[in-house]
Order: C-alpha cells, then structure tokens, then sequence
C-alpha cells in the first residue's frame, strides 16, 4: 500500500463510530516500540505518539539517578 492508499480510518488510533480527532496525512511512521513494525498513522496521533515516548525518556532518565540512599535505604550494610 502506498502513501497515497492510506485513508483516515487506516490510522492506528482511528475509531469509527467515535468523535475521531484524526488529521492530517496518514503515513507509516517509524517504530518507537523497538519491535521494528511500522503502523500507519496521522500526523495528529503520531505527534501525540512522539509527546509520550519523551515522557517515557524522562522518566525512565530520571529512575536511573536515584540514590537508595535518599531514602535512608542501605542494601549493602548489615543491620
């Protein structure tokens, strides 16, 4: 299927029978889920695609910098 094929309901996230809030061109966009598979979807729901992957960037960042310690948690020490 080619780029001008897809239709609205092609979009990943499109829902008949819903107030759909699908918009712009419907394309395949590249795999953030690591699986390699790319999904159809509009430019309106790929941007909110894109919005939670940095969400998930940042927080997974910011479980990597935490110290056990802050909570006065010692694994390490015999109690």
């Amino acid at each position: 299927m080619s780029v001008e094929e897809l239709d609205p309901q092609d979009c990943l996230e499109w829902a008949e029978g819903e107030d759909n809030s699908c918009s712009g061109p419907v394309e395949y966009r590249m795999p953030l889920s690591g699986t390699g598979r790319a999904f159809p979807r509009c430019e309106h729901h790929w941007d909110l695609r894109l919005q939670e992957r940095e969400r998930e960037l940042e927080r997974d960042e910011r479980a990597r910098h935490v110290d056990p310690s802050y909570a006065g948690e010692r694994y390490w020490d015999d109690y």
